[in-house]
């Protein structure tokens, strides 16, 4: 972390496992009043920030996973004579969003890069 102390680091992880800044402080055995001064300080906000894209990486990097698990589950219920209609729908429409979202995703990627080509960046 940026420039923390043990104090921060506490009050970041409470941050991150409660649900209110007041939950948070008593977690981390702080004043309310120095919780909202920690907020206001612009390293504590990049320290929390940068806590905060760690666990998102690691919480992407498992679910990508276990991703080919849920694309095999969703293609057995599509398969699945048997299955509810309403199931098999609901399987194959995600399979559908989830393919047109890649899709617009790599266009955007295309799109950006051809901008920042243009810009020179």
């Amino acid at each position: 972390m940026t420039k923390t102390n043990a104090k921060h680091e506490k009050f970041i992880l409470a941050l991150m496992s409660t649900s209110t800044i007041e939950d948070a402080a008593k977690m981390a055995k702080i004043a309310r009043g120095t919780a909202f001064q920690y907020l206001r300080d612009p390293e504590f906000n990049e320290a929390y920030l940068t806590f905060r894209r760690e666990t998102m990486q690691q919480v992407t990097a498992n679910l990508q996973r276990v991703s080919h698990k849920a694309l095999a589950t969703l293609e057995e219920v599509i398969e699945d004579q048997a299955a509810p209609t309403s199931s098999r729908v609901q399987a194959a429409r995600a399979v559908l969003d989830n393919a047109y979202k890649g899709l617009e995703l790599d266009d955007l990627i295309q799109r950006l890069a051809k901008i920042e080509e243009r810009l020179g960046s």
